[in-house]
């Protein structure tokens, strides 16, 4: 029960705010129309209705905005200019910045009239030109350009005029047809006050004229005679000036009547002046003195002059604190990007550092999986070597001890038939010379072959003899004539290292005999400290080294693979015609 009429409590406030709320907006919707039809009084009244304490923070803005233009009206700049400043305040906090620029046109158009040096227009001027052309909406463009070039016609009469032309091309793109009579109008004060150019004056009054009449705006009309009137009087046409005068003062101003009244009988005191009729020169000069009061005087300017300084002042002091935000936000900002740096910089040196231990760690395995199998594939060739000498040993000895002995007996049968040759006929005789000569011949390869075959690195000979041997035996063979130099040799080795050697020896002259076409070779032996130096020789026909591929084999490839894992280096230097040189250091172990 209780918490039901709290809720109707509160919804209940919340209905009365918001008709609150709608009722004084409304209010000042109305006192707004007042003010655009000059309606002042009924205005003012309007605004001592409301009860500005209550409203909330827009409608408040608003609320000061609508008694900045009733006092500007009456001519009080002083507490215009006061509540301008205090609306503009509130709107920026908003951030109602549309209606931050409209108060900055309504500052420039009141300080540009106070006709005071001391109050400066930049700050509001630029900051509603920054707007403008960051919203780039004609009809505010040219409203930016005609406040500019109003500011410009004391200063800069052909800079003013430029900008009126640029405010006109803006203001044609909009269906606002007061605003483009506004600005022929300024135009042809330009034309008319500054440079003297009066046809051209008439014709901007007369566009601007026409349109004020039709829309019923009696307070310009009054403006456009007055400005005929001034034409009229430079050209001393003081009759025709008079009477735009006076139609002016026919009409009824609401706008800055006061000020309007003042000047308007000070310029026909000076018109009857000139056209010689002194009494009424002195009719209207009383009647403007009567108006006199109304001017803004030394009070007013005092007020509106601390009033800018005071704003100035807090407009410093915010440019200093924000300042000061933004050094502090900078170094924070600073410091955490070096933070960030530091930390990005030790990650990735840890990276690298992690990546080059991997990389590492990669290297040994792979070197440890190529000495693997390095030793797996020399282990092979060990092991092929040692059938090979095997199976030479024992097709040499089945060839000594078996074929050998079989074709001696059979040659003692023949020779035994020889003995006996009387009891055989002649023709026998001849056959069985010639099968043993034949078989003779048959036991001599066979020895021959079961030689070759055994032709190794015998623990007797060592390994310069087994080469010399092997030198002499390939060039009894051949049309290959090879020779054998060795320095440091007296000293045997180790005798797996000889016959290894050794058969690279043997592959290198076959190398020879089979591709090279050579007629010499030269085998090298050089022992010298803890190397054996091998260099084989020839004159043939050579090759370019860079176009030969070598394969996997027992050729030059398994050579290399078997020197690279004893340690040792090959070279092979060729020159096509000229012959080939193969080089090989291998450590003594």
């Amino acid at each position: 029960m209780k918490k039901s009429l709290i809720n109707i409590i509160l919804t209940t406030g919340s209905l009365l705010l918001t008709v609150f709320s709608y009722s004084q907006s409304a209010s000042l919707a109305t006192i707004d129309s007042l003010l655009t039809i000059r309606e002042t009084e009924q205005a003012y009244v309007k605004l001592k209705q409301i009860d500005s304490a209550n409203l909330n923070k827009p409608l408040k803005a608003e609320y000061y905005n609508l008694l900045a233009s009733a006092e500007n009206l009456n001519n009080r700049s002083d507490r215009s200019y006061e509540y301008w400043m205090i609306s503009r305040k509130m709107f920026r906090d908003i951030d109602s910045f549309g209606k931050v620029a409209q108060i900055n046109l309504r500052i420039v158009q009141t300080l540009n009239s106070s006709k005071y040096a001391e109050l400066d227009t930049e700050p509001f001027m630029d900051e509603y030109l920054q707007y403008a052309r960051k919203q780039d909406d004609p009809h505010i463009l040219a409203l930016a350009h005609d406040q500019l070039a109003k500011v410009l016609i004391a200063s800069d009469s052909l800079e003013s005029l430029r900008q009126f032309k640029l405010a006109l091309a803006q203001s044609k793109k909009t269906a606002d047809s007061l605003l483009t009579a506004k600005i022929h109008h300024n135009t042809g004060v330009v034309y008319a006050e500054k440079l003297k150019e009066f046809d051209s004056a008439f014709y901007h009054y007369d566009k601007a004229f026409q349109e004020y009449e039709e829309l019923g705006h009696n307070d310009f009309m009054s403006y456009i005679y007055n400005n005929r009137a001034s034409v009229y009087k430079q050209q001393k046409n003081y009759e025709a000036a008079i009477e735009n005068y006076l139609k002016a003062d026919s009409i009824s101003p609401r706008e800055y009547s006061k000020e309007n009244y003042r000047l308007r009988y000070g310029w026909l005191a000076e018109a009857y002046e000139l056209n010689n009729d002194p009494n009424n020169s002195l009719k209207y000069l009383k009647l403007q003195n009567s108006y006199r009061d109304s001017l803004m005087n030394e009070e007013q300017h005092t007020s509106m002059l601390d009033i800018q300084t005071k704003y100035e002042v807090e407009k410093k002091e915010n440019e200093n604190l924000k300042l000061k935000q933004r050094s502090i936000w900078l170094f924070i900002a600073i410091g955490g990007l070096l933070l960030l740096l530091t930390i990005g910089y030790l990650a990735f040196k840890n990276l690298r550092r992690k990546k080059k231990l991997s990389e590492k760690e990669h290297e040994v395995q792979r070197q440890k999986l190529e000495n693997l199998l390095q030793e797996q594939e020399l282990a092979g060739i060990d092991a092929m070597i040692e059938g090979q000498e095997k199976e030479r040993q024992r097709i040499a000895n089945d060839l000594h001890d078996n074929l050998g002995s079989l074709l001696a007996t059979i040659k003692l049968h023949f020779q035994n038939l020889k003995v006996k040759k009387d009891r055989l006929k002649e023709e026998e005789d001849k056959i069985l010379k010639q099968t043993d000569d034949l078989l003779d011949e048959a036991y001599q390869e066979v020895r021959k072959i079961a030689h070759a075959k055994n032709a190794g690195v015998h623990a007797s000979e060592g390994l310069l003899p087994a080469v010399r041997n092997f030198a002499t035996k390939v060039s009894a063979a051949n049309k290959l004539v090879i020779e054998v130099e060795d320095h440091g040799m007296d000293e045997r080795l180790e005798n797996s290292f000889e016959i290894t050697v050794f058969r690279i020896v043997q592959e290198l002259i076959t190398n020879v005999i089979k591709h090279a076409e050579a007629s010499e070779a030269i085998i090298h032996l050089t022992h010298h400290g803890e190397e054996l130096n091998l260099m084989v020789e020839d004159n043939g026909r050579g090759f370019n080294t860079s176009e030969i591929k070598y394969q996997e084999g027992m050729g030059i490839h398994s050579i290399q693979r078997r020197v690279e894992y004893m340690g040792g280096t090959v070279d092979v230097e060729s020159v096509e015609g000229k012959g080939t040189s193969v080089i090989i250091n291998i450590p003594i172990k």
